[in-house]
């Protein structure tokens, strides 16, 4: 390519972060271990020990996980378990865009609901309409106030 058309970046989150991302959470999840051998991460998500490694590198960048514990060559041993943020991305936590996502859909579906009168059903047809679109960054920042600690009520 051209100086100004580069070769884009391989995309790595999808192939290879995710997965080990998801992996340690399941993980996480299934045995409540909070010291995560990389060799089970890799088995877990399926890749190799070399590409699980660099996966991990690159999610403590954020980070996605809690500390680690390595080896004197820099090598993960152990993976600490995952943050709130981890979670989250991995669809174990709700966002404020999913929560808002799952209310605009039951408005939605209460305005079809029959056992309602039908200035009900219009409202709550409205209701979802403005919900899931103008108004719908007000209610993101309702749902995730306070910097996200708020999503559980």
């Amino acid at each position: 390519m051209t100086p100004q058309n580069p070769d884009p970046v391989a995309d790595t989150w999808t192939n290879r972060d995710l997965p080990v991302l998801k992996a340690v959470v399941e993980i996480f999840e299934a045995t409540g271990k909070t010291k995560i051998g990389p060799s089970e991460i890799a088995a877990k998500a399926n890749l190799d020990p070399e590409t699980t490694e660099r996966a991990l590198r690159a999610l403590y960048r954020e980070p996605y996980l809690e500390p680690a514990s390595t080896d004197f060559g820099g090598h993960f041993v152990a993976v600490g378990p995952p943050t709130g943020d981890a979670l989250r991305v991995a669809g174990q936590w709700p966002t404020p865009e999913n929560l808002l996502e799952r209310l605009v859909a039951a408005l939605d579906a209460a305005g079809d609901d029959e056992s309602f009168d039908e200035p009900e059903r219009s409202k709550l047809k409205q209701a979802a309409a403005w919900l899931g679109s103008f108004a719908s960054g007000v209610a993101v920042s309702a749902l995730g106030g306070a910097g996200g600690h708020m999503l559980s009520g």
